[in-house]
C-alpha cells in the first residue's frame, strides 16, 4: 500500500519529463517549423489568388397546371383503367430536368445545338473572370498554353471535350425542389457570371421544349387513336366519353403550346451576379486550414526526424 503513492509520483514525474522533452525538441527545430509553416501557408495563399471567383445565378420556378385526369373527373379514371395517361405523366418538372441532366446523349445535343460547347471552348472564354485583389496576374502566371478552339479539334478530341463539358455543366447545374411549396430552383455556379446566367436560361428553354415536344407527340397519338375508335363505335355513351377525352387533350395541347416554359412559371429570372457577390472560393478558410495543417505536419515531421536520429545513434 505504501508503494502506490510512490509509483503514482514516479509516473507523473515521467510524464512531466516527456512533455519537457517534447517541448525542447520542438524548440530545437522551431526555426525550421516556422519556416515550413510560413512557406506552405504562403503558397496556399498564392494558389487561392490563381483561382477566379465563383458566381451563382438561378431561376425560381413554380409548377403550373393541374393533372388533366383530375380536372376531368370520372373520365380520368376511365382513361386510367384503359391504360391511358391524360395527365402529365406522373413526373414533376424538376424530376424531368434531372433526367435530362443525367443523360449524356441529351446533354451532348444540348451543348451542340445551343452552341454552349463553342462558348466554353473559346480562346477568350475567361474574359469575364474576376479575381481577388482585382488582378489576374497570378492566374495568367499559372495559366497553361492557349487551348484550341472547337473548330481546331479533331473528332476524337472533340468527343473528349464534349464529355468534359457535359461533366462540367452537370456539376455546375443544381436542381432543387421544396416539397412544402413545390417551388423549383434551377441554379448554376461558374467563374463567368454571364455564362452562369446563360446556362440556366439555355437549359431551362431546351428542357422545356423537349418536354413539350414529347407531350405534344404523345397527345397527337392519343387523339388519333380516340378518333379512330370514335368512328368505329355505335355506342352513344362511349362516343360521348371519347369526345370528351379528345376535347380534354386538345385543351391541354393548346395550354402546352401557349406557355413559355412547359408546366412551370418563372417567378424569378436568373441574373448576372454582382461582382462582389461571389459564391467562392473561401480564400481565408483555405489559408487558415493550410496554416493549421502545415503546423501539425511540421511538428509530426520534427518528432519523426528526431526519432530516426536517436534510433540511428543507438545502432
Amino acid at each position: 500500500m505504501e508503494q502506490i503513492p510512490h509509483t503514482t509520483s514516479a509516473l507523473i514525474e515521467e510524464d512531466e519529463i516527456d512533455l519537457r522533452e517534447l517541448g525542447r525538441t520542438i524548440g530545437k527545430h522551431k526555426k525550421k517549423l516556422i519556416a515550413f509553416t510560413l512557406i506552405v501557408t504562403l503558397l496556399s495563399g498564392v494558389w487561392t489568388l490563381t483561382k477566379p471567383n465563383i458566381y451563382h445565378s438561378q431561376a425560381v420556378l413554380v409548377p403550373q397546371g393541374d393533372s388533366a385526369s383530375s380536372s376531368m373527373g370520372g373520365l380520368g379514371a376511365l382513361a386510367g383503367l384503359a391504360g391511358v395517361d391524360v395527365g402529365g405523366g406522373g413526373m414533376t418538372p424538376d424530376g424531368a430536368y434531372q433526367l435530362y441532366l443525367d443523360d449524356f446523349s441529351w446533354m451532348r445535343t444540348f451543348l451542340i445545338q445551343t452552341k454552349l460547347f463553342e462558348k466554353m471552348n473559346r480562346v477568350d472564354a475567361d474574359k469575364n473572370y474576376r479575381f481577388a485583389l482585382g488582378t489576374d496576374r497570378f492566374y495568367r502566371l499559372m495559366k497553361r498554353s492557349p487551348k484550341k478552339s472547337s473548330e481546331e479539334l479533331t473528332s476524337e478530341e472533340r468527343e473528349a471535350k464534349l464529355f468534359q463539358a457535359y461533366k462540367k455543366v452537370k456539376g455546375q447545374l443544381i436542381i432543387a425542389s421544396d416539397k412544402k411549396t413545390s417551388v423549383i430552383t434551377l441554379g448554376c455556379s461558374d467563374p463567368d457570371p454571364v455564362l452562369a446566367k446563360e446556362i440556366v436560361m439555355l437549359f431551362l428553354t431546351q428542357a422545356s421544349n423537349s418536354l413539350r415536344m414529347n407531350e405534344l407527340s404523345d397527345m397527337e397519338k392519343k387523339i388519333t387513336y380516340y378518333d379512330k375508335e370514335l368512328q368505329k363505335t355505335n355506342d352513344l355513351a362511349l362516343k360521348t366519353q371519347l369526345s370528351q377525352l379528345m376535347s380534354g387533350l386538345i385543351q391541354k395541347k393548346v395550354l402546352a403550346q401557349s406557355s413559355d416554359y412547359y408546366n412551370v412559371k418563372m417567378m424569378t429570372a436568373p441574373s448576372v451576379a454582382y461582382e462582389k457577390d461571389k459564391e467562392g472560393p473561401n480564400r481565408g478558410l483555405v489559408v487558415v486550414v493550410s496554416f493549421v495543417t502545415s503546423l501539425i505536419l511540421g511538428i509530426f515531421g520534427i518528432f519523426l526526424l528526431e526519432f530516426l536520429r536517436k534510433d540511428k545513434e543507438e545502432v
